[in-house]
């Protein structure tokens, strides 16, 4: 090898080694952040974002000997201008640099809601299908977009939670478009299933299908003279334009699916039992499979109750019970609270009144909290932790 070559390579070995050295001291000094940084931004949090399933608040130190850069993403000004000052009030002897991006990205331009214009949009916990699914949204859902990365959108779902899905699945709109489409007349699918037809007849090609809760706009009826029967169909209209047609007795104002107040305990027992058989699906919340919570969340939304998407935040909502030593205290429509550990909330069922419960395990199922029942689950009154109340209390208790 010449001299020249020689010397190349051994530079090039040296820069190699100072990188190397560089990438391992970048590492440790990250790791060897100020205690008291880690503080400031932990309270930070938990005065802001205690949830991080509901707010984004992403937030990470990187250090170089003196100085310090806080980088992340955040959803509220207030949290990015906070962060900075707590960060510098808690080392004041160090450079302190900022470059959180707040959220929504600007780069989305006007548009930053999507409408989903699927039967059931898949939300996972990172932008890709192979990710875990957390939540699934209904044709006709307004979400409200926080980033866009490849096909995929960050968005924040009516009930808060924050999950990744298809861009495919959703039509972007701006505030006029929300308005409008919460303004026009909108129907919901009241059976569990339905299919939306091209045309006006049951052997037409579909155009979509549709799942109990889904929504679209009504534009106008139309007959099928050829079936004789004069059978009566709904013109309808998805999000993003498409159109095609559906029985009307499949069909029913949104209000009355979805309706704004509660309604009663024994109506949503009824259509809690209605589930019945139906799967358990990790993230599910759509009648084509449910996990715990979503099978909850479901059940009470369809009656007027806006639940949160997991069992740890439901727990946090509705009024304190005590359930007494043999559980005769829960009324029907109580929601029970499970978990191996104390404090710390794995699953969700609904009180059929005392001892007896419906809930999603492995499928939608009753069982009991009493020993002398055929159906009882000794790992659930093992395990069981509180109950929460949100419909007033029947006048009597049992297993309905």
């Amino acid at each position: 090898m010449r001299l020249h070559q020689k010397v190349a390579a051994l530079r090039l070995s040296r820069a190699a080694l100072y990188l190397i050295l560089l990438l391992t001291a970048c590492k440790r000094l990250e790791k060897d952040t100020p205690r008291e940084v880690r503080e400031a931004i932990a309270a930070v949090q938990q005065k802001y974002c205690p949830d991080r399933r509901l707010c984004v608040f992403d937030i990470n130190v990187q250090m170089r000997g003196a100085n310090l850069k806080v980088v992340g993403e955040v959803s509220d000004a207030r949290v990015r201008q906070d962060v900075v000052q707590a960060v510098k009030a808690a080392v004041a002897n160090f450079k302190v640099e900022e470059e959180i991006r707040l959220l929504p990205d600007e780069a989305l331009g006007h548009r930053r809601f999507g409408i989903v214009r699927v039967a059931v949009a898949n939300l996972r916990a990172k932008p890709a299908h192979a990710a875990e699914l957390v939540h699934q949204q209904l044709l006709g859902s307004i979400l409200r977009l926080e980033k866009h990365e490849e096909g995929w959108y960050y968005v924040q779902t009516g009930d808060g939670y924050l999950a990744w899905v298809p861009a495919g699945s959703l039509q972007l709109v701006d505030s006029a478009g929300v308005t409008n489409w919460q303004n026009s007349e909108r129907v919901a699918l009241r059976a569990n299933e339905g299919v939306l037809r091209s045309e006006p007849r049951d052997d037409a090609l579909p155009v979509s299908t549709m799942v109990l809760g889904g929504v679209a706009r009504r534009l106008n009826e139309a007959d099928d003279g050829r079936l004789g029967a004069k059978k009566k169909w709904l013109a309808l209209e998805l999000p993003d334009g498409r159109k095609g047609f559906i029985e009307r007795e499949h069909m029913a104002e949104a209000a009355e699916i979805l309706p704004s107040s509660p309604r009663s305990a024994s109506q949503a027992l009824a259509q809690a039992k209605k589930f019945l058989g139906i799967p358990y699906l990790w993230g599910g919340t759509s009648i084509a499979g449910f996990d715990c919570s979503g099978f909850t969340q479901t059940v009470f939304r369809l009656e007027g109750i806006q639940l949160l998407r997991d069992a740890s935040q439901q727990a946090r909502q509705g009024e304190s019970v005590d359930p007494g030593s043999d559980f005769s205290a829960l009324a029907p429509g109580d929601l029970l609270f499970f978990g191996s550990k104390p404090g710390k909330i794995t699953h969700v069922a609904i009180s059929l009144g005392g001892a007896h419960f419906i809930h999603c395990s492995d499928y939608v199922q009753i069982n009991s909290l009493n020993p002398d029942d055929p159906d009882y689950s000794d790992y659930r009154r093992q395990t069981f932790q509180l109950a929460k109340r949100f419909f007033p209390p029947l006048a009597s208790n049992g297993k309905n």
